[in-house]
């Protein structure tokens, strides 16, 4: 029981610590910091703050009937992209991701 209670308050004691006894203030949150546009990477980029990185998030999802005789499963495709670039002192550095699922 001894040790249990020990080990609680150590570790009350290392969560609390770094915000009160130190006096650190943390960083603002991506979510705190507005995102700009990137318009010399083209449309719908958006700097991420606190970065000189770019990034594109896209989509689309299309869904259709299938009036054959066999009748089945609708027809559903699906595409998620992420696009990121950043400028480095050897040239742009660019990282493209996209995922495509489709059932028919």
């Amino acid at each position: 029981m001894k040790r249990s209670v020990r080990r609680a308050i150590v570790g009350l004691c290392l969560v609390s610590a770094p915000g009160t006894a130190l006096g650190l203030e943390r960083a603002p949150l991506p979510s705190e910091a507005p995102m700009e546009a990137c318009p010399e990477q083209g449309a719908g980029f958006a700097r991420i703050p606190g970065t000189s990185s770019c990034l594109r998030v896209s989509g689309r999802v299309s869904a259709g009937i299938d009036a054959g005789s066999h009748g089945g499963a609708v027809p559903v495709r699906g595409r998620f992209s992420v696009d990121t670039r950043s400028a480095t002192d050897l040239g742009p550095v660019r990282s493209f991701l996209r995922l495509d699922a489709s059932h028919r």
